[in-house]
């Protein structure tokens, strides 16, 4: 018997079944999580919705920059993987929740995700 998937979610997330570098399957685990009541399953979701979705917006920011300042040759392969950051981004973001959660991740950890995926400081933009 093939159980529903809220019952499924909650095993899957705890043995690392779900990717959580995949906005479906984060925006899946949510609703699931939801569904099934398990508040702190959902919340424990939205930390990694919220995490990946700061790791996108570095990456458009880091695109962005990156676009100033190279050759033209390479725009077309920066602006490829603009887009694809930006489409992951409006899946997480087109539920509310995990949204608020991007939105809402501690200024610490934001800083250490854009230090990671974020523009490089090179000083020319100020």
């Amino acid at each position: 018997m093939i159980e529903p998937a809220s019952d499924t979610a909650i095993p899957a997330l705890m043995q690392g079944l779900i990717n959580i570098d995949d906005p479906q399957a984060l925006v899946n685990a949510h609703a699931a999580a939801v569904a099934a009541g398990q508040g702190p399953l959902a919340e424990q979701v939205a930390r990694f919705a919220a995490h990946l979705g700061q790791e996108l917006r570095a990456t458009t920011a880091r695109v962005d920059h990156d676009v100033r300042h190279t050759h033209e040759s390479s725009h077309e392969e920066l602006w490829a993987e603009s887009d694809a950051a930006v489409d992951k981004l409006r899946i997480l973001e087109g539920v509310p929740a995990l949204k608020a959660a991007i939105d809402m991740l501690p200024e610490d950890d934001v800083a250490e995700i854009w230090g990671m995926y974020g523009p490089y400081d090179d000083g020319e933009d100020e």
